[in-house]
């Protein structure tokens, strides 16, 4: 990666920021007990990304042990189905584990999509492309570029990781080659500032001015200005707004190379 804004993405690029997942000790209303249940072989599942208010939870439906939003590229492995109810409410939970056996609970069957998830693919509910249609449309001239798009979505991964192999400065090498990496620069909005997102989440500003202003300020920093980039490829990925992460930013540009 080149000058440009290194700065800002150092923490990003050498580490994952590595939010760490939290207990959450939230409690529903009453004890559910199973009235049905089914055994399945470790079917793997994993969250779909439509709701951040999805949780995994004890035997008993009583407390929240992790939100899900925090582990948005785990794969979840089901051994049980269960129709549990609490006597007054009546759900279908999968009790699942990790693939590591680390955490373990039950997940509200809506919250799933069958399938695991690879390396650089996302739950569909975490990719917004007309915000992150929007956010390209700042850089006029710029071109949409596969590669820088798919190391920029990669981010949804770095934010949520410290595993050595996983930080983005790697996948990023690994799919624009060392060349490419080289050359290449970017800007991210993240921030670990108190209340730096409060305006948007909020709803006090559109999404477009939020990010827009947030970025001129970083570009005229630099002494640099959206035009700057005509001619550029680009990629862009923004975290949508049912994500704990909305308001964070990634943009991936690469200059022309010369053959």
């Amino acid at each position: 990666m080149n000058k440009l804004m290194t700065g800002l993405l150092a923490g990003v690029l050498t580490c994952g920021l590595g939010f760490v997942a939290q207990s959450y000790p939230a409690y529903a209303t009453g004890v559910y007990t199973s009235i049905k249940s089914k055994t399945y072989k470790n079917v793997p599942y994993h969250w779909n990304g439509q709701s951040s208010h999805a949780y995994l939870w004890n035997a008993n439906l009583t407390k929240r042990q992790h939100r899900l939003a925090h582990w948005p590229v785990t794969t979840w492995y089901v051994s049980k189905s269960l129709k549990m109810s609490n006597g007054h409410k009546t759900g279908i939970f999968y009790k699942v584990t990790n693939a590591k056996k680390s955490m373990s609970g039950y997940i509200g069957k809506g919250y799933l999509t069958k399938g695991a998830l690879t390396k650089g693919t996302y739950p569909t509910g975490l990719i917004d492309s007309k915000l992150n249609q929007s956010l390209i449309n700042l850089f006029p001239g710029t071109t949409p570029d596969k590669q820088l798009q798919q190391v920029a979505e990669y981010y949804i991964h770095a934010v949520n990781t410290t595993e050595p192999g996983d930080t983005y400065y790697e996948y990023e090498g690994a799919v624009l080659g060392a060349e490419k990496q080289k050359k290449a620069g970017g800007f991210s909005t993240y921030t670990v500032a108190p209340g730096a997102y409060n305006q948007l989440r909020q709803n006090k500003v559109s999404f477009l001015k939020f990010e827009r202003d947030w970025l001129q300020k970083d570009l005229k920093a630099d002494h640099k200005t959206f035009s700057d980039f005509s001619g550029w490829s680009i990629g862009a990925y923004a975290f949508p707004k049912n994500s704990i992460f909305y308001g964070i930013i990634m943009i991936e540009l690469l200059p022309p190379m010369t053959k």
